[in-house]
């Protein structure tokens, strides 16, 4: 009988231990909130949660279903790779591929920091994470975020750095002139084939996001010299700032390539063959916040091709319509 009591003790004793780990160490995670609107000139917000057994399963941009990356890293700073933004204990998550600086941070057992920086964008930036149980599964909870966009930027200087491979001597053709002759009887005419000459600038950057100015208009930037003997010096052209695009600067190629030549009824494209000088460097564009004064750069590359000569010109001709 005593055998008996015994068990019977200790069975009550388990069951009891099963009862507390269910009511205690399984407790529910209840989310602070599950939406939040942060200041699109950087922001933190602390997330505090009821129970240390939380986890951040993952963080997503926008609507999209694939998660978020970034390289993690302990509290101490040492460096243990890229992973998700996956957190069950202490460490800290910086995610990648953004185009803007967002950080989770787990500094202790019930508490998650979310930093962001600048909204260098014109529109809302919407991202999420989600948090659940650390020992039950399908109970993830999501938290919504949408940061409001940024003041914008001021453009403090660029600085470019000439890449030396880069520079050479090209060939091109382009449309010099689309003529019309409606006389019926071949015209001859007489033009100057270095006029119209342009420079062309291609900008490229490293980021797609393009950054939301503080006016109607993209500010201007100022352009290396298109001469470049001499080294890479400041020049006198300025052109509106696109991250990725095409700008064309008007040229005045001395001396005149005067040639005379017979347009016969309708219409002659005429094709002009030159020599353009290019070269390519890489720029650091230097901005601030307009309302926090927090610095940033971007950087990127320019390639100038500047026509210095015109070698010479062929036609293509097409009648009138009948």
């Amino acid at each position: 009988m005593k055998h008996a009591l015994k068990y019977i003790f200790t069975l009550l004793i388990l069951s009891g231990l099963y009862a507390c780990n269910g009511d205690v160490f399984v407790d529910e995670v209840k989310l602070p909130l599950t939406e939040a609107t942060l200041s699109g000139d950087g922001d933190t917000l602390t997330l505090r949660f009821n129970t240390p057994e939380w986890s951040l399963i993952n963080a997503y941009k926008g609507e999209e279903i694939y998660g978020l990356y970034g390289q993690f890293y302990t509290l101490d700073g040492t460096d243990m790779g890229i992973t998700k933004c996956h957190l069950e204990d202490k460490g800290k998550i910086v995610v990648k591929d953004l185009g803007q600086e967002l950080i989770l941070v787990r500094p202790n057992d019930r508490e998650l920091q979310v930093y962001i920086g600048d909204n260098p964008t014109g529109n809302p930036f919407l991202f999420s994470v989600l948090i659940g149980n650390k020992n039950h599964y399908g109970k993830e909870q999501e938290i919504r975020f949408t940061q409001s966009p940024g003041s914008g930027y001021v453009i403090d200087r660029i600085e470019y750095n000439l890449i030396p491979e880069s520079v050479g001597t090209e060939i091109f053709e382009d449309n010099y002139l689309l003529c019309l002759n409606s006389s019926g009887e071949p015209e001859v005419r007489t033009y100057n084939l270095n006029e119209w000459m342009r420079r062309h600038i291609y900008l490229s950057c490293a980021t797609s996001t393009h950054f939301a100015q503080t006016d109607d208009g993209l500010p201007s930037i100022e352009l290396p010299s298109a001469d470049i003997s001499q080294g890479l010096k400041p020049g006198n052209d300025r052109i509106e700032y696109f991250q990725n695009g095409n700008a064309l600067v008007e040229m005045s190629v001395q001396p005149p390539f005067m040639k005379t030549m017979t347009l016969q009824p309708g219409i002659t494209e005429i094709r002009r063959i030159a020599e353009y000088q290019v070269y390519s460097a890489g720029y650091t564009l230097y901005l601030r916040n307009a309302k926090t004064g927090k610095p940033h750069t971007v950087q990127g590359t320019l390639r100038s091709k500047t026509p210095t000569r015109t070698i010479g010109f062929y036609l293509n001709h097409q009648e009138n319509d009948k």
